[in-house]
């Protein structure tokens, strides 16, 4: 049972440091696996690298205008905003976590 504890506790860090922008590697977070199954890219770097900002990272995501990348978002993912396509991550990272 400890062990369950410590990857829920982990994959909680993990999510609250990507709400913070902090420390977060966006290819872990957003996996491949993820990426494919639920937007038209094959890696978070080429979700990147497709926007219309220069952006490398997560936390390069907050200097864009939150409705215009929540209409990238919603052209080119399953999701309609950027927030719901950040906590369905988190949600699978998690359900990761607690598995493996």
């Amino acid at each position: 049972m400890e062990d369950l504890e410590e990857r829920v506790g982990t994959a909680l860090n993990r999510i609250g440091e990507l709400q913070a922008g902090t420390r977060v590697q966006s290819d872990t977070f957003f996996s491949q696996p993820f990426m494919r199954d639920h937007t038209e890219f094959d890696s978070f770097a080429a979700f990147c690298d497709q926007s219309p900002w220069a952006f490398d990272d997560v936390a390069d995501v907050r200097d864009v205008s939150r409705a215009r990348l929540d209409e990238y978002v919603a052209g080119r993912t399953d999701f309609e905003t950027w927030e719901e396509m950040k906590t369905r991550a988190a949600e699978e990272e998690i359900i990761d976590q607690i598995v493996s």
